[in-house]
């Protein structure tokens, strides 16, 4: 038996047993690739920065908080954000629709910033800009109807 430990992550719990390089997730069995900030399960590549108490997954925060885990152990660091489509550009990790772009053109934002609200399978998801710069070019507006992988902003 390998270490376990509870993981919440937006008010739902999950059981997670570490056995080696799997993962026991409810029971289910994951064999993830991990490369820095990339993690794959099987064709699914997925971005994850882990803050002290946000995890950014492809650009979008969630609450998260564990139980029976040593956080020194687990190599918990500060959130960095990756964008989701390199060069600085936000896009979309899921198909939805935009509902909200609190930004405007030639703002200054910060690191974790909203730049985009997309609503997909009836909740909201907040992408937020991995770096603090400046909004250079905003593809999307309250409406629009977008793709996964669809570019939604510049941040430079």
């Amino acid at each position: 038996m390998g270490k376990t430990f509870t993981l919440q992550i937006d008010g739902t719990d999950y059981e997670i047993e570490q056995q080696g390089k799997a993962v026991l997730v409810n029971g289910k069995r994951f064999e993830p690739e991990v490369a820095g900030a990339t993690v794959m399960i099987g064709d699914t590549k997925l971005n994850i920065e882990v803050g002290a108490d946000q995890v950014h997954i492809d650009g979008i925060a969630h609450l998260y908080s564990t139980t029976g885990l040593d956080e020194s152990a687990a190599g918990v660091s500060p959130a960095t954000i990756h964008p989701a489509a390199g060069d600085g550009a936000l896009a979309a990790i899921m198909p939805g629709l935009i509902i909200k772009v609190p930004v405007s053109v030639g703002d200054a934002v910060s690191a974790g910033d909203v730049i985009v609200v997309l609503e997909a399978m009836k909740m909201e998801n907040e992408i937020c800009t991995p770096t603090d710069g400046t909004v250079k070019e905003l593809w999307v507006k309250p409406g629009d109807i977008v793709e996964q992988n669809q570019r939604l902003a510049l941040i430079e």
